[in-house]
């Protein structure tokens, strides 16, 4: 009796995802009517990862967390917005 591993099974697959697979690691020629799936991490469209630009710096925030770091003697956590950095600060203030 032959043993079915998982290769072998991917390997006599029509699946479309494992046709692609396989054909850019060189076991199978890939399906005529297999087509590739867009990528998740391409934001752009052009079939290539990344393409995301960098969000305008807020110049207001950037001195509020710089005031934060001079506080605290640590950085600010990169979540906060310009009004969570604010009312941390005035507490800080606040408790000297």
């Amino acid at each position: 009796m032959k043993s079915s591993t998982y290769m072998t099974r991917a390997l006599r697959s029509k699946d479309g995802r494992y046709a692609i697979a396989l054909a850019r690691l060189g076991y199978a020629e890939p399906l005529k009517n297999a087509t590739p799936t867009a990528d998740p991490l391409d934001h752009d469209g052009d079939g290539r990862k990344g393409g995301s630009t960098a969000p305008e710096p807020d110049e207001a925030l950037t001195a509020l967390r710089a005031e934060y770091q001079a506080l605290a003697g640590k950085r600010a956590f990169s979540g906060w917005d310009a009004e969570a950095l604010q009312a941390k600060i005035t507490d800080m203030k606040g408790a000297e």
